[in-house]
């Protein structure tokens, strides 16, 4: 008897699940929904943007957040009505059904085609209004009131939604009570309002697809990231309720063939060829070349300086908080000290540290005004990215995905540095970030310091180098990324190429964390590279390889004897321990204490027991990542110390507190400081307030230390010998 309940029971839940089967895009878009905006730090990051006042950085404004609003009501709309429509069609069934719909599972039966589409409508509103409640949370103090306004908005919106869904059936069945019930079989015979509906959403939904396969830069940066991801929701419910429709009337596995094409297509339409430009032939020194024409510039321009700081800086990854971090302390150095980029010999940067010092370069070599320099870089990387990435990605690039050849026009990866050569032109009036790579050092009679923008390659695992030196075997294990760009015939040409990519490509090819960014493909080989923190994230691996040179030819050299290298680590994790001043096993008592909105980030390196078993490779791959930083910015640091010392011996120092190594940091903040392609403005404003120590979190267990790295760095600058 037992035995004939459960199978009676299990039978049900059968005959309920394929009663609803219909509506499963509309549950899948909702659960995707709910984690990215719940549990995406990013997605938050996107409710903070529409919520907070200011103009600190691009990502707020009216139009934004109507758009989103607007996108929001088609999202919840197309899902209930998909559902509803869905649950009209009476679809041939290959499943048994359960005979006795009675008691409890006659009225389930009964309640379930009425309010599950009602359900489904309003989960969207109710997901976003509960985020943007929830998101209050991440802030130390003083969440905008925006955030409670806009909240409870929404979560009355979606209650007014309900009642709307519910009244207008009690209407219909009023007047019309055989329509109310009625099941359909072919799409033709529903009502003539719901014709106009489908056509409706089909135009819009192809009219906003091809904006963004024409521009999204324009047209999704126009709407915000907020608005793009509300209106694919919509829409992947609408195709996707599409699809199901047409397979349960043919009675195909649509979507099972649609995976098979993308599976098979896959072998053909790889679009995310590295970007490439033809220019003028340009010679590229090896580094002893470069270190010896630094030295001749130094020393002409600034003979009165018997002593010559040559800084090398390490910037670590960690998508637009690493850019705008590296470019805000380093634009902060050269508007205190218009003399700093001059000694700056080299940048090695990952990921967002190499986009960062991309726009250092780029503002040095278009002269920027004294005391621009940070204002500028922070404007620049102050403004939406992650519209035109995700615009490009949930459209031109996801159609790429189901044709069996490439469209390179619809590389998701493009749009994206694209993206940062538009915020380069609107702050600047040039095109210096569209231009040629080697363009930076293309005028002989102005210093700009040489960049090192590390990838990864994805079939061997080594580094990929950007680099206006050339990358020789003196960079151990390391690929020259100008060299790849030429055909495999013609590698002896790398040391003057006539072919270059945009310098948007050369930071992009070093910050390709997927899945927002692809992997690069080399078009002469055919091999692809990835972000450079798969292989490390701080950049002192190649810090290092150019310290060793350095410190090398200082030795062998006289004429070198008054160069002094300093290293320059730029950290932007808020629990980062790259200079050993931290201790990477926090106690509890300070975890406790750490503030909430780096409590995510402590959490991260606590001990798990969720899927141990399956997921322990994972978590150990992406932890040996940063342990493998922590080492090379560890390994440098006392390379750097052992030579310091004794180079400091030789020359006399009479600064006896002259440091040979400067690490700048991020502190927990008063709000979350995300790793994706967008900032809001309370993020960008913490930023700039801890490069002098202020504005930081009460309850951060570590202070910074920025200011006096700043006055150390300055003071190096003038250093004196006895």
């Amino acid at each position: 008897m037992s035995e004939n309940r459960a199978a009676n029971f299990f039978w049900h839940l059968q005959d309920i699940y394929h009663e609803l089967k219909p509506c499963r895009f509309a549950f899948i878009v909702a659960i995707i929904g709910a984690i990215v905006f719940l549990e995406v730090e990013q997605g938050r990051e996107v409710l903070r943007a529409l919520a907070e006042p200011g103009a600190r950085t691009g990502v707020t404004g009216a139009l934004r957040l109507v758009m989103f609003g607007t996108g929001l009501a088609i999202w919840s709309l197309t899902s209930w009505y998909s559902a509803r429509v869905l649950l009209y069609f009476d679809f041939p069934t290959s499943h048994e059904t359960q005979p006795q719909r009675t008691g409890l599972w006659g009225r389930l039966h009964s309640w379930l085609p009425r309010n599950v589409p009602r359900i489904l409508g309003v989960a969207p509103m109710v997901i976003v209004g509960w985020s943007f409640l929830c998101v209050r949370g991440t802030y130390e103090s003083d969440p905008p009131p925006r955030l409670l306004y806009l909240g409870l908005l929404t979560l009355g919106g979606g209650v007014a939604l309900y009642l709307f869904f519910v009244f207008r059936r009690r209407w219909i069945e009023q007047h019309d009570r055989q329509a109310a019930r009625q099941k359909y079989q072919r799409l033709q015979q529903l009502p003539r309002d719901s014709a106009t509906v489908l056509t409706l959403m089909t135009v819009l939904s192809l009219v906003l697809c091809i904006m963004f396969i024409v521009d999204p830069v324009h047209f999704a940066g126009a709407i915000g990231t907020g608005a793009v991801l509300t209106f694919a929701a919509a829409f992947w419910v609408f195709w996707g309720s599409a699809l199901v429709y047409f397979g349960s009337w043919k009675r195909m596995p649509v979507i099972t063939l649609i995976v098979l094409l993308v599976l098979i297509s896959s072998l053909f339409n790889d679009n995310h060829d590295v970007r490439v430009l033809a220019r003028e032939e340009f010679s590229r020194p090896t580094l002893r070349q470069a270190l010896l024409d630094w030295n001749s510039q130094i020393t002409t321009k600034y003979p009165g300086r018997p002593v010559h700081p040559l800084f090398i800086v390490a910037t670590e990854g960690g998508g637009i908080r690493a850019a705008y971090w590296t470019t805000t302390v380093l634009g902060t150095l050269q508007d205190i000290d218009p003399s700093f980029a001059d000694h700056v010999f080299a940048i090695s940067g990952v990921s967002g540290g190499s986009l960062g010092a991309a726009v250092f370069d780029a503002l040095v070599a278009d002269a920027t005004p004294q005391g621009e320099f940070a204002k500028r870089g922070q404007s620049v990387l102050g403004q939406d990215f992650l519209s035109p990435a995700a615009a490009a990605m949930l459209y031109p690039d996801l159609i790429q995905r189901f044709l069996p050849f490439r469209i390179l026009f619809l590389d998701r990866g493009r749009w994206l540095e694209r993206g940062w050569e538009n915020a380069w032109r609107n702050t600047t009036n040039t095109d210096r970030f569209a231009k040629p790579f080697l363009d930076l050092w293309q005028d002989r009679h102005l210093y700009v310091p040489s960049l090192f923008l590390n990838g990864t390659s994805v079939e061997s695992g080594n580094r990929i180098i950007a680099s206006n030196i050339l990358i020789d075997a003196n960079f151990l294990e390391a690929a020259d990324a100008t060299a790849k760009l030429l055909p495999v015939s013609r590698h002896e040409e790398r040391r003057r190429p006539k072919i270059d990519m945009p310098l948007s490509t050369a930071a992009h090819m070093s910050a390709r964390f997927t899945y927002v960014s692809p992997a690069g493909r080399f078009a002469p080989d055919g091999t692809h590279v990835v972000d450079g923190g798969y292989f490390e994230n701080s950049g002192a691996a190649t810090a290092l390889d150019v310290l060793r040179q350095v410190n090398n030819e200082l030795r062998q050299n006289a004429e070198l004897r008054a160069i002094i290298p300093q290293i320059i680590m730029i950290s932007n994790d808020p629990l980062g321990v790259a200079s050993g001043s931290r201790d990477l096993t926090m106690t509890k008592q300070a975890l406790k204490n750490v503030a909430r909105t780096a409590a995510a980030e402590a959490a991260q390196r606590k001990p798990g027991t969720f899927l141990e078993d399956a997921l322990a490779p994972a978590y150990a791959l992406l932890s040996t990542r940063e342990a493998r930083g922590e080492y090379a910015q560890k390994s440098i640091g006392q390379a750097q110390r052992e030579f310091c010392d004794a180079i400091k011996t030789q020359l006399g120092i009479q600064a006896a507190g002259l440091q040979c190594l400067y690490f700048f940091s991020l502190a927990p903040a008063t709000v979350p400081l995300p790793l994706g392609w967008m900032l809001s403005n309370r993020a960008a404003e913490a930023m700039q307030k801890e490069i002098f120590d202020s504005g930081l979190s009460a309850k951060a267990p570590v202070p910074t230390w920025n200011q006096a790295v700043l006055k150390q760095i300055i003071a190096a600058l003038h250093t004196e010998t006895h």
